[in-house]
């Protein structure tokens, strides 16, 4: 019996059902968007049932900071850099100048990233950010750049396999859409294999088109590549909708938070803190409704008193009303005095989570300009509390993002050994890191011009160099000259001096009006 793409979904959707369960209990806790409850729909009720939004504020915090570190505006995430021995083979060929292919490579990466804007892509990338803390989970979709060049699905809409080692071994995809939505090719595909199926549907006509499962089966080979097929409903596609990619050129990249041994799916910040955010919010509600009794009173009334109630609630205020003092009485809750207790315990969650979701110590002020060493300190923030997670999106993340760009901005890398090479951490918030570095070094460099002539007698000049030049992360190659440049410079300059020399006698002679001495 074959086993279709939607037996497939089924029993992988199977194994995924605790996750998602666990995973809509962690949205509720924040943006109940990125994973909504079953059966809810855009006209049910109101998604955020929680008593508190610390949980949303803390997200979309933590998202816009990962943002602007992995995907700063105007700057690349990444370098095409020259291998050391592609190098040498064109500097044995002579004629080859780095400084300039390393220029030219720098404007690529720059009109990457110019392309990365143009398509508009930077709300997907943050809403992929938004489900990796939430649920650590999502598919993130590489397309084409006239079509819709990248998308991003949650946890609900894919499902997938991996081997021991963590690899993706195979993936389907679930969308239900209407047989009008889907690309003409696909429909004149399937009108023509299966007219009896689809009799009736018009795809002019969207009222006569009917909703249809569209599966997407990624599935590893074993060898070295993927095989992507696509099914409508119980059928498959033609071939030539399908594809093979390698594991570099594969669009459908599966991203995690947290991934761990033996795991399919990874593990989100959220559900790491979930603790956390169950007892604020439980504190929460007992605060809320504490409050509201807290704020509402009663009258109690003796019955065989003197005192009539409808003389107090239609007397006006200051005035004389007969009765007796004790006839009527307020009845308050009491719970006032409670109230700060559940603050107390709450402000304590509050103060964990948002040094968790690094709320507390914002450094960046809130005006047009600001200093270089307050994003460097928000930088250094960033890296120390999720410098694991710099790595994983390094890989799996910006690695793939950085080779879909270049490819569609039409350079070409294949058979040059020129690979892009991510810049995360520190490096990630500068692109002019190697500059800054360069910068210092001149700077290390002045402050020994700086030392007395003996000093500089005894000191071994060029080792003390190449040993700033290396402690900066800087190759000194490039720019110490070598023994024999500076031996050929040191004889230009002699020559230079002694021409100076012969010269200055003639220019004396013509100046005086004397014939030039021979």
């Amino acid at each position: 019996m074959r086993y279709t793409a939607e037996q497939a979904w089924e029993a992988g959707a199977l194994i995924r059902l605790p996750l998602l369960t666990r995973c809509e209990k962690y949205a509720a806790f924040t943006l109940p968007t990125i994973c909504t409850p079953h059966g809810y729909t855009e006209q049910s009720d109101e998604l955020q049932t929680d008593y508190q939004s610390f949980g949303a504020q803390g997200t979309n915090n933590l998202a816009n900071k990962l943002m602007l570190a992995l995907f700063a505006p105007s700057r690349p995430f990444f370098r095409l850099d020259i291998p050391s021995t592609l190098v040498q083979q064109l500097m044995d060929r002579g004629g080859f100048n780095q400084a300039d292919l390393q220029s030219k490579l720098s404007v690529a990466e720059t009109n990457c990233i110019k392309m990365l804007d143009q398509m508009g892509v930077r709300p997907q990338l943050y809403l992929a950010l938004k489900h990796l803390i939430v649920t650590g989970n999502c598919l993130v979709i590489l397309g084409k750049k006239d079509n819709v060049p990248l998308r991003v699905l949650g946890l609900k809409r894919y499902t997938v396999k991996r081997s021991m080692s963590g690899k993706v071994i195979e993936i389907v995809i679930h969308e239900k859409v209407r047989f009008d939505e889907l690309d003409s090719d696909i429909q004149k595909a399937l009108l023509k294999a299966h007219p009896k199926k689809y009799q009736g549907f018009d795809p002019s006509n969207p009222a006569t088109c009917g909703e249809v499962k569209y599966f997407t089966w990624v599935r590893w080979d074993g060898t070295a590549k993927y095989n992507v097929s696509h099914h409508v409903d119980d059928m498959d596609l033609p071939p030539e909708f399908n594809g093979s990619y390698t594991d570099q050129t594969l669009p459908y990249r599966v991203l995690t938070w947290e991934l761990h041994d033996d795991n399919n799916y990874g593990t989100g910040l959220v559900e790491q803190y979930s603790g956390d955010f169950a007892a604020l919010s439980a504190l929460s509600e007992a605060e809320v409704k504490g409050a509201i009794l807290a704020s509402e009173f009663r009258w109690l009334v003796n019955p065989a008193g003197s005192t009539r109630p409808e003389d107090i609630e239609a007397s006006d205020n200051g005035a004389a009303l007969p009765g007796t003092k004790d006839d009527i009485v307020p009845l308050v809750s009491g719970t006032g005095a409670s109230m700060q207790f559940v603050d107390t315990v709450a402000s304590k969650y509050v103060k964990r989570l948002g040094s968790g979701f690094l709320m507390g110590s914002s450094v960046i002020r809130d005006a047009e300009r600001v200093t270089a060493e307050e994003v460097r300190l928000q930088a250094n923030e960033l890296e120390t509390s999720f410098g694991g997670v710099y790595s994983v999106l390094a890989v799996n993340f910006q690695l793939p993002l950085a080779y879909w760009l270049v490819k569609l901005s039409g350079v070409k890398l294949e058979g040059t050994a020129i690979e892009p090479t991510i810049i995360t951490g520190l490096d990630a918030l500068s692109r002019n890191g190697d500059l800054d570095n360069l910068k210092l070094c001149i700077q290390d460099l002045a402050a020994l011009s700086g030392l007395p002539p003996q000093a500089q007698f005894v000191l071994k000049m060029d080792v003390i160099a190449r040993a700033i030049f290396t402690g900066r992360g800087v190759d000194a190659s490039q720019y110490i000259k070598s023994a024999q440049e500076q031996q050929a410079d040191m004889q230009s300059q002699q020559q230079m001096a002694l021409a100076q020399q012969v010269a200055r006698p003639v220019a004396s002679a013509v100046m005086a009006g004397q014939p030039s001495p021979q």
